[in-house]
């Protein structure tokens, strides 16, 4: 197994690490390093001890089986489309692309050539996440009412994509994903732009069937920090998950109906960490030899973009979009 990384910042940084734990654990047999920055890539396959490129084409070239792209968003497109015509299988972060015309694109592409393409949805792979489906699939939750998702921090804004494309496309995955749905009926989103070019703050609500909603708020301009948690809301059961503590999840008893609440406390489950990068590249690898889909696999990754794109044009409009 012969996996490549193209893009050593930010958070692609991050991917080398992990896939280096998967190497020394015999998961991965080589592994190498792709960034146009010489200096940061040398110091990066240097400190891992794993050989490196500038030139992406190399790769195209050589014996990899996978490669994970971890480059600037307006790149994922032409890299994703290069390497799937040249017969490799391939992991893109998200946003898997910047439209849809580009995301139905690359997926034909795959599709042609039977090739793997996996998108960087992460929170498909959080144990948390994971425990809270299956107790909404088994039906503990009862009915579901609502979700609510929150993504608060305090940073210089990026100038490439505002918070809708960065930070929204998670909870749009994510609600569709935890109710078992492709997509909501309806999406309507407002954002707000005060420093540049791109909007610093979002909210979107997504509609679905049997009057369930999912809430979403986003900003990179919050007083009070990172903030990254998820409540579910049912006529049986609530949980509270903060993302910042990944091996707990926060289980309200409560009772809500048309005949009042009934409250029985709360507690506390505790999860099994795993790290959900680490989770996600191993069912990349896991999907390379099996030649089965992923959990974050390209379809849900056009589907994301496709709500992100509409929740645009809700905001500029003002208005619900429907699918």
């Amino acid at each position: 197994m012969n996996i490549a990384i193209i893009g050593t910042g930010y958070w692609g940084k991050n991917h080398v690490r992990a896939l280096k734990e998967l190497l020394d654990e015999g998961k991965v047999d080589k592994l190498s390093i792709c960034d146009t920055d010489e200096k940061r890539a040398k110091e990066m396959a240097s400190g891992f001890n794993l050989s490196y490129t500038t030139d992406y084409e190399e790769l195209i070239c050589s014996d990899i089986d996978g490669v994970v792209i971890a480059t600037p968003s307006n790149t994922h497109y032409i890299l994703a489309k290069e390497f799937l015509k040249a017969g490799k299988d391939v992991l893109v972060e998200k946003p898997m692309t910047l439209s849809s015309r580009e995301a139905n694109e690359v997926i034909k592409i795959a599709e042609k050539n039977g090739k793997i393409l996996s998108v960087g949805h992460i929170f498909r792979y959080h144990s948390a996440v994971n425990e809270i489906k299956k107790r909404i699939e088994r039906g503990d939750f009862g009915e579901i009412y609502y979700i609510t998702s929150d993504r608060h921090s305090l940073r210089v804004p990026r100038k490439d994509m505002g918070v809708l494309f960065a930070l929204a496309i998670h909870e749009v995955d994510l609600f569709c994903y935890l109710l078992n749905e492709e997509y909501p009926e309806e999406i309507l989103a407002t954002m707000g732009n005060y420093i540049g070019g791109t909007e610093e703050i979002a909210q979107i609500v997504s509609y679905f069937d049997n009057n369930v909603r999912g809430y979403a708020f986003e900003s990179w301009l919050s007083p009070n920090g990172k903030r990254r948690e998820l409540i579910v809301v049912g006529s049986k059961m609530s949980v509270f998950v903060d993302y910042l503590k990944p091996n707990e999840i926060k289980v309200f008893d409560i009772t809500i109906s048309s005949e009042g609440i009934k409250t029985e406390g709360s507690y506390i489950i505790p999860i099994e960490y795993k790290e959900p990068l680490k989770e996600e590249l191993e069912n990349f690898i896991d999907c390379i030899k099996t030649r089965e889909q992923p959990v974050a696999n390209m379809y849900a990754g056009k589907r994301a973009v496709e709500m992100i794109e509409k929740a645009m044009v809700s905001a500029r409009e003002g208005k619900r979009m429907k699918f």
